[in-house]
Formats: structure tokens, sequence, C-alpha cells
């Protein structure tokens, strides 16, 4: 069944790409992260091993799989290479691979990390 799915990029966390989806016919919004070079490898390879796997179609290459896997239940989906390959460009443009840490804030992320309290923390 077809699903609409959006990628983001933020240069504040700029290792990673952000996949959001719904689930099913609840307004269910899923995020999964994924690492942006792990995407970038996929356009060409098989990628991934575990949670996240990323490869281009066998028969038709104009098409990525992504195979996303958790306890709870999988999902399988297929992008437009051309799109996903623009996309990455973009992110390429804003953060070049291999400056990602001139970009980060680390010691920033440290103090917010301390500084969450127990109803901060993610539920599960």
């Amino acid at each position: 069944m077809p699903v609409e799915a959006n990628l983001n990029y933020d240069t504040k966390d700029p290792l990673v790409v952000t996949l959001c989806f719904r689930r099913g016919e609840v307004d269910r919004i899923i995020d999964w992260v994924v690492g942006r070079d792990l995407l970038a490898g996929g356009m060409t390879l098989l990628v991934g091993d575990g949670d996240v796997r990323i490869y281009p179609g066998e028969d038709d290459p104009g098409l990525v799989w992504l195979h996303l896997e958790t306890p709870g239940g999988r999902a399988v989906l297929t992008g437009c290479r051309r799109q996903l390959t623009e996309f990455l460009d973009c992110t390429v443009e804003l953060v070049p691979f291999g400056q990602e840490t001139e970009w980060m804030e680390i010691d920033a992320s440290i103090a917010r990390f301390f500084s969450e309290g127990p109803d901060d923390l993610p539920k599960t």
C-alpha cells in the first residue's frame, strides 16, 4: 500500500536523517532516525544490519528499498532513487560528508542530556 513519507535533515544533528511516515489508518506519525551515510550507501549497495537495511532495487534501479524492523513489527518501503539522491545532495550542500563534527554542538548536547529529568525521557 502507498505510504506517504518525508525525509528531514537538521544541521544540529548532521549525522542523521529522519524518515517520518504515517502508520495505518490512524494519524500516528512514526519517526525513524537513519544515519545519513547509511542512506547514501544504500543507493549503490546493501547496507545496514539489524533493524535498518537499505539497498538499490535489483529489478528496477530507479528504486531504493528500506527494511525497518522492531520487535513490534517491520516495514518494507521503496523510495525513488532520484528523489533520495536529490535529498542527499541538498544535505551535502548544507554539511559536506566528513565535516559533520564541525556542526555538532557536543557541549550543548551533553548539558541537555544531564539536565533532563525523568519526565523528559522517553517512556519506551
